[in-house]
């Protein structure tokens, strides 16, 4: 237990630092200048992988983090090269050139974390590439479902060529997603009509060879989350187009078909074992993946059906069929089949939810009386977890309807779930329900972003450290477990509320890691644990990883040489924007910029295109033509003296110069966005664009 405290410890700490360094450059702190910047960002790389190059000979494990520290702080410095320079916010060439590295790394030294890491990136840049921030593409059919399609496809292959085992999962998963992204996007361009078929064929071959030949638990479970939530989805499209007495049979039927399935793989399959602690949780899993996807087909169905066969509306015959038809009947039949009776019940407490705020709040306090009383009675553990959750939901519709002040309904299911807890407890029994729930409740209540920091919000407060502060030196693992997760996010909130900008959070991060640092290093010294083995690596790997780690320094150092360059010797262009005020996620805030050029109606398709800009008597250049596209020149176009050519990419009439974003320190890009009028941008002789400055005049 206490090895893996104190490396928890460390990557604490370092994750503290990274995110320190982040916050810091994020703030775009305004004394300081370009050099200081991108000086700053070189020393923190060069102190990451300096730093892991010595402690691999004696302290591998910190050794290896220090690795990891060098490959997220060169993505920093890539973000921050964009912010200096004004290069696109997010842009997904920022998170493909910092993945060609990280996975050159993540080959090289097998590191689970750098794989996981350079996948993450994958599904980044394939994400801002399909999704820019910083400007909108319309994509036509075929480009979408091409581009879609292929993101899919490369997460395949990065899925069956893995070592990674958590690398080749969130491969398998964002396969899945990108797929599902296919349908989705598919309803407006008429895909529907035929990709639904190919994907439903797909994930039953997967779903079989996962579950008859090669036997995976992980993957069969991902499977069938995915395809619950492809057959909820198109479910839901086809009610849109056909909300009919026919369909709504039909989803009756699939929901069945989906609990009968369910229970013949569990009972029938020996991947289902519950012999060992995995087959457990993941027959708990399984289970609550079957339960899920068919309560929540019954449900839209019943309501469906409801609507259609009835000619007035009355919310008791739905709350009072959900309790008699679906709860009481699983609650009485004991010896029914587990996955039947926890399907019930989701399907009738769902049921019962959707119509309890236009019930009766007497209704629901006696309804709520009774689940409370069944609860304490019921001592079967699935069935307790669905009652406890039910039972806290509809107190809290309940309450909301009497009770003006939100945090005062938060605060009685606190005390509810607390008191579950504790006789529990007193039963000698460990329901992690209740505490969960009461601690999530307590938690919200001490939101100063919800409610008035008044003499309530400090009671809460209170009681949330005490109640955290009791359960932390519990005996009990996993008590103990939910409580440090809890405090985890408690801290997370308090410091958001407290801390007042970026830059006093990168300090108060920074020094957070300094004392999770020392802390670690003072546990493992006490405790004499074996954490400082070295490791040698093959002078071959050593080398190559060292030409890596050259090419990182090099890359940055070519890419400031040539936007230095640019600023002084490219020709400046004034042009008229019209600015918006989003934020990016590692660069901070900046402003989103549109130019008369960026739109021109006589493009079609997709490409490169170079654009003539011509001075005005105002000062401002304007679009004067189309001057080549893809290489190729308009014919009878004649460039006179002192005209400009910038380069751009083009999405139909929409083109990208690479100038749409203007990063501002911290809160100040409202202020940008009222006043700026123009845009000065360097521009080279080739049309490479870099945006220098913006102003009122």
């Amino acid at each position: 237990m206490s090895v893996r405290v104190v490396k928890a410890g460390y990557a604490l700490a370092l994750l503290c630092f990274i995110a320190s360094i982040v916050y810091f450059f994020a703030a775009n702190w305004p004394e300081m200048g370009r050099e200081e910047k991108a000086g700053i960002s070189i020393a923190v790389m060069a102190g990451f992988y300096v730093v892991s190059a010595v402690l691999m000979r004696f302290h591998h494990f910190l050794g290896r983090w220090m690795l990891i520290g060098g490959a997220l702080s060169f993505g920093i410095a890539l973000a921050l090269l964009g912010q200096i320079y004004n290069s696109h916010a997010d842009s997904y060439w920022l998170f493909l050139i910092w993945l060609v590295p990280t996975a050159l790394l993540a080959r090289l030294t097998k590191d689970q974390a750098l794989s996981v890491l350079a996948v993450v990136l994958l599904q980044l840049a394939c994400w801002f590439y399909y999704f820019p921030s910083a400007y909108h593409i319309e994509w036509t059919e075929w480009s979408s479902f091409g581009w879609l399609l292929l993101f899919a496809a490369v997460n395949g292959a990065l899925f069956g060529v893995s070592r990674s085992l958590w690398a080749a999962r969130l491969a398998y998963a964002a396969l899945h997603g990108w797929l599902l992204m296919i349908g989705i996007t598919g309803f407006s361009y008429g895909r529907d009509v035929w990709w639904p078929y190919v994907y439903a064929a797909l994930l039953a071959g997967l779903l079989y060879y996962f579950l008859a030949i090669s036997k995976q638990r992980s993957y069969t479970l991902l499977t069938s989350l995915f395809a619950g939530l492809f057959l909820l989805i198109q479910y839901i499209r086809l009610l849109v187009d056909h909300f009919e007495t026919w369909l709504l049979l039909i989803g009756l039927a699939v929901a069945a078909a989906v609990l009968y399935g369910g229970i013949v793989l569990l009972q029938r399959a020996g991947l289902f074992s519950s012999g060992t602690r995995a087959g457990k949780w993941f027959l708990t899993a399984f289970q609550a993946v079957i339960t899920l996807a068919a309560s929540a087909l019954a449900t839209a169905s019943l309501l469906g059906l409801y609507l259609l066969w009835t000619e007035s509306w009355s919310p008791y015959v739905l709350f009072f069929v959900s309790i008699f038809g679906f709860v009481l009947p699983a609650s009485l039949g004991r010896r029914w089949n587990s996955v039947v009776r926890y399907t019930l019940l989701a399907v009738g407490y769902g049921l019962g939810l959707a119509m309890a705020p236009e019930v009766s709040t007497v209704v629901l306090f006696l309804y709520a009386a009774v689940l409370a009383f069944a609860l304490i009675r019921s001592f079967e553990h699935g069935v307790r977890r669905l009652t406890t959750v039910a039972l806290t939901l509809y107190l809290f519709v309940a309450l909301e309807l009497t009770i003006e002040d939100g945090r005062l309904v938060l605060l009685a299911l606190a005390v509810l779930n607390g008191g579950l807890y504790a006789y529990d407890r007193w039963r000698g029994k460990t329901a992690l329900t209740p505490l969960v729930l009461a601690l999530g409740a307590l938690g919200i209540a001490t939101s100063v972003d919800m409610f008035t920091a008044d003499g309530l919000y400090i009671v809460s407060n209170i009681a949330m450290v005490a109640v955290l502060g009791f359960f932390l030196f519990q005996q009990r693992r996993q008590e103990r477990a939910v409580a440090w997760g809890y405090t985890a996010l408690y801290l997370v909130l308090k410091y958001y509320e407290l801390a007042w900008n970026l830059l006093h959070k990168s300090i108060s991060l920074l020094a957070a890691g300094i004392v999770l640092l020392v802390w670690a290093v003072w546990l493992e010294k006490r405790n004499q644990l074996v954490l400082s083995e070295g490791v040698r690596w093959r002078r071959r790997v050593s080398l190559f990883v060292a030409i890596v780690v050259a090419a990182q320094f090099v890359f940055v150092g070519v890419t400031i040489w040539q936007k230095e360059r640019l600023l002084r010797y490219g020709d400046v262009v004034k042009l008229e924007l019209e600015p918006v005020d989003p934020r990016s996620v590692l660069q901070g805030d900046y402003i989103q910029l549109r130019y008369d050029i960026s739109t021109i109606r006589s493009l079609a398709g997709s490409g490169k295109v170079q654009v003539l800009l011509r001075k005005g008597p105002d000062g401002v250049h304007r679009f004067a033509g189309v001057y080549a596209v893809n290489g190729e020149k308009r014919p009878g176009f004649t460039r006179q003296q002192g005209d400009i050519v910038i380069s751009g990419t083009f999405y139909d009439t929409r083109v990208v110069y690479g100038i749409e974003s203007y990063f501002v320190p911290e809160k100040t890009g409202v202020r940008w966005q009222e006043n700026a009028r123009f845009a000065y941008v360097r521009v080279s002789k080739n049309g490479d664009a870099l945006l220098e400055a913006i102003s009122t005049k």
